[in-house]
C-alpha cells in the first residue's frame, strides 16, 4: 500500500472513520453521566482496529510517539535494517511483536483485567478462555501515561507524522493524537489503573494472539474499574 507523509495512512479503518463515534447520539442521560466501564470497554472493542502491514506490531507508551529524543533518533534511523529500529523501540521501552500481516482486533475486559490483539477475521469469543491458552511469555511493558499504543512499526518511520502528534501532545491535545493514530491505522487503549499499569505480555503459541494483563492484581480488584469520562473513547 502506497503510504503518503504526514498521517495518510488508513488502511484497516472501514469506513467508519470518525463519524462512526456517534457524536451528537447520546441522550440526556448519558451526555453529562459516566458510561459504564463495561459499555466503554465494548464501544472500544468494536471500534478499535490495528493495521499490520510489515509483520511487526509495536506495543507502547503513548507519550514515547511525542519524546522528542525517540522522534530524533527513529528520524535518524530511517535508513537502517528493521532490526535496527526495532532495538530502539526497545530501549524506549517499547515491545515488538512478529505476527503475521493483516488487521488486528483488540478485546479489552476491564473486569478480567486482559487485554487481547487477534486478527480480525479470527472467532474470537471468549477472551478469558484464550488468555488461559497464552503460555508464552513476551516480556512485559510500562505504561506510565494509561494508555498504550499499537501499531504497525513501519508508521515510526513516517517522521511528520510523529512531529505532528508531538505538537498536538504538548499542546495538551490528546484525544486528537489517538485520532491520528487510529486515522493512520494504529489503535490506542487503556490500561488498568490512572496511575500507569507494568503489563506482561504472552502469545498463544501458533497463533497470532497476543495477551496482556498486569503483573500484579493487588490493588486492582479493590477499586470498580471506570473509565474517565473524557477519555471514554480509548
Amino acid at each position: 500500500m502506497k503510504r503518503e507523509r504526514g498521517g495518510q495512512r488508513r488502511s484497516g479503518r472501514g469506513n467508519g472513520g470518525r463519524s462512526s463515534r456517534g457524536r451528537g447520539q447520546r441522550g440526556r442521560g448519558q451526555r453529562h453521566g459516566r458510561r459504564h466501564p463495561r459499555q466503554s470497554a465494548e464501544s472500544g472493542n468494536q471500534r478499535e482496529r490495528i493495521a499490520v502491514e510489515s509483520g511487526d506490531l509495536v506495543l507502547i507508551d503513548q507519550f514515547m510517539l511525542a519524546n522528542p529524543q525517540f522522534i530524533e533518533k527513529m528520524g535518524a534511523a530511517l535508513d537502517e535494517s528493521s532490526d535496527f529500529k526495532c532495538e530502539l523501540i526497545r530501549q524506549y521501552g517499547g515491545k515488538v511483536i512478529t505476527v503475521s500481516c493483516g488487521t488486528y482486533r483488540i478485546e479489552r475486559d476491564p473486569f478480567a483485567y486482559t487485554i487481547v490483539v487477534h486478527p480480525e477475521d479470527g472467532d474470537l469469543e471468549s477472551s478469558p478462555e484464550i488468555v488461559k491458552e497464552a503460555t508464552d511469555s513476551l516480556g512485559e511493558i510500562n505504561v506510565d501515561t494509561r494508555c498504550i499504543a499499537m501499531l504497525d512499526r513501519e508508521l515510526l518511520d513516517d517522521n511528520a507524522l510523529l512531529e505532528r502528534y508531538q505538537q498536538l501532545w504538548f499542546n495538551g491535545q490528546d484525544k486528537a493524537c489517538r485520532d491520528l493514530l487510529r486515522d493512520n491505522g494504529g489503535a490506542v487503549r487503556y490500561g488498568f489503573r490512572r496511575d500507569g499499569d507494568e503489563l506482561d505480555i504472552f502469545q498463544v503459541p501458533g497463533e497470532d494472539i497476543i495477551c496482556l494483563w498486569p503483573k500484579s492484581l493487588e490493588g486492582l480488584k479493590t477499586d470498580e474499574p471506570t473509565d474517565q469520562p473524557v477519555e471514554a473513547t480509548a
